[in-house]
């Protein structure tokens, strides 16, 4: 049933990935296991407002935060969900703040789950490049 739920959701079906798939990162392992996967384990012992709301990974192509994503849902045995950045943006008005929110009601609606966002520097560029014509002008 919660299989046919996820499909519905149009959750990709996410290789199984480990702890012991990843070499190194030892400490970004421990780290990531204490704040989500042993508050999973016990929700019995966390109050509603002490619940952790997640961990933000970033840095450069080709660093593991894809892997390190994958081993986490696999290893908290939890559904993910991965979003390319680009997807988001519409030209219509209105259209990409109705993806922004489907996106957020759909973890919320399989939560707890991994929401993987790849790719989103896409959604927000550095201001100031040159050609960048949307970027505010200091003189």
């Amino acid at each position: 049933m919660q299989s046919a739920f996820v499909d519905s959701l149009r959750a990709p079906k996410v290789p199984k990935v480990f702890w012991s798939d990843i070499g190194g990162l030892s400490k970004l392992k421990g780290e990531i296991q204490n704040s989500i996967g042993l508050p999973l384990e016990h929700l019995h012992l966390i109050s509603k407002n002490l619940r952790p709301s997640g961990v933000l990974m970033y840095g450069p192509s080709g660093t593991g935060k894809t892997l390190v994503a994958k081993a986490v849902a696999t290893e908290c045995n939890i559904t993910f969900l991965v979003v390319q950045g680009p997807e988001l943006l519409n030209m219509y008005v209105g259209q990409s703040e109705y993806n922004v929110s489907d996106v957020s009601s759909r973890a919320r609606s399989v939560a707890p789950c991994v929401l993987f966002l790849d790719e989103l520097d896409s959604l927000a560029p550095n201001r100031g490049v040159a050609g960048d014509s949307d970027s505010v002008m200091i003189e």
